[in-house]
């Protein structure tokens, strides 16, 4: 595959997101909902085997997101999901950890993964990966072994997993090749049995349909913008987790 070509770095860093000024049009397959994406989008599939068992057992739901960014606002998606999950699920307790690596590729995040798996004993990682990795340039042959690695150590953990890729902005796919990497992504999870959550192409399908923009506006419009980001995807990460979980309790046909 092609490798990413990185023009600068200071523009990822830098990036904002802020609200489009016209009315936002919903998805058709659900009117009205300003978070909804289309099929082509994202479809959830498959279950959560291992998060089944033990909710089945009466036992938690602790969830573990492991990410490279340096910081853990309020507002930002993890929270958002806690609380989404503990209104579905009620007689259980659920828990979403968050343990930043600040710039580390997947491979750099795999020591970071094995210790924070043994020590939350969580059911489910949402890794959130391939950022780094496509900044820096990183071989996508190595990418997809490092993200293999990690699935398997996960797994062999008790936990399953969620793939989650990296953030859109026009400016920044203009300047990184994340494709490669979005390709990668999306081989290992299926090879693996494990999801891939677009949010890449979430925010991509968002942007073009108006609902947000993407520019160094006001300090107002990036905090909603933020907000609507977060927002949805806390959302519909939690439909994701909550219909995969009842997916997994069905009896087999």
């Amino acid at each position: 595959m092609k490798r990413a070509t990185v023009l600068t770095l200071a523009l990822l860093a830098g990036l904002t997101v802020s609200i489009g000024m016209g009315v936002a049009q919903a998805a058709s397959e659900t009117p009205g909902d300003p978070c909804a994406v289309p099929e082509s989008v994202y479809t959830v599939d498959g279950a959560l085997p291992r998060a089944w068992e033990r909710l089945k057992r009466g036992g938690a739901l602790p969830i573990l997101v492991l990410n490279s960014a340096s910081s853990r606002p309020d507002t930002a998606y993890p929270v958002l999901l806690e609380k989404e999950l503990a209104a579905r699920l009620p007689d259980r307790k659920v828990s979403v950890t968050v343990r930043n690596a600040p710039g580390a590729t997947a491979q750099e995040m795999l020591p970071i993964l094995n210790r924070e798996l043994a020590a939350s004993s969580a059911s489910l990682l949402v890794w959130q990966v391939g950022t780094a990795d496509a900044m820096r340039n990183i071989g996508p042959d190595s990418f997809g072994e490092a993200l293999g690695r990690g699935i398997a150590a996960a797994q062999g953990r008790g936990a399953d997993v969620i793939l989650m890729d990296m953030q859109y902005s026009p400016q920044t796919a203009q300047l990184i090749t994340f494709q490669p990497y979005l390709d990668y992504m999306e081989w290992v999870s299926q090879d693996s049995d494990v999801v891939h959550f677009p949010r890449f192409e979430m925010m991509r399908h968002w942007f073009e349909d108006g609902r947000v923009g993407f520019s160094p506006d006001s300090k107002e419009e990036k905090l909603q913008a933020y907000q609507f980001v977060h927002r949805c995807l806390g959302r519909i990460l939690a439909d994701t987790v909550s219909t995969m979980i009842d997916r997994a309790g069905r009896p087999a046909p």
